[in-house]
């Protein structure tokens, strides 16, 4: 019987160490980025449909495609792999964008929800389940 008493709340603090570690991770990769790239305006010339999965199975997704100027003067278009619905962006809307001087190809949408909501999201969960595993350890605890 103990042992379901701690196996609960040890799980709970398990599975708050792996998100709180995923939210650092993913934290840590938006920095980087911010620190490593440069800063454009970029905007949008399409939303490009895309069949994600199995043919006849498949969602239906949007992603924007995105032309801007580095700051060498290189036209750069590119498609963004951040999934929107068809009317998020419209055509000739104004995006900032990141890039990597030498691979502007590879650049990205610098959105506020592109950049921190998957640490956000990872470190809200991180820390709800700190708090209930925590909970239920102390009730555990005191229980004996």
């Amino acid at each position: 019987m103990k042992f379901f008493e701690y196996f609960v709340p040890l799980v709970l603090l398990a599975l708050s160490a792996l998100l709180l570690g995923k939210g650092w991770l993913a934290f840590d990769h938006s920095r980087t980025l911010l620190a490593r790239t440069e800063a454009a305006q970029g905007t949008v010339v399409r939303m490009a449909p895309y069949l994600q999965g199995r043919p006849g199975k498949g969602k239906l997704i949007y992603l924007p495609e995105v032309k801007f100027t580095t700051a060498k003067g290189r036209q750069v278009r590119f498609r963004s792999n951040e999934v929107r619905r068809a009317d998020h962006f419209r055509t000739g809307d104004l995006v900032p964008v990141r890039y990597d001087p030498a691979h502007p190809e590879k650049a990205v949408i610098a959105s506020f929800s592109a950049l921190w909501a998957l640490p956000l999201i990872y470190a809200a969960g991180g820390v709800l389940l700190l708090l209930f595993g925590g909970w239920f350890l102390r009730r555990a605890v005191a229980g004996r």
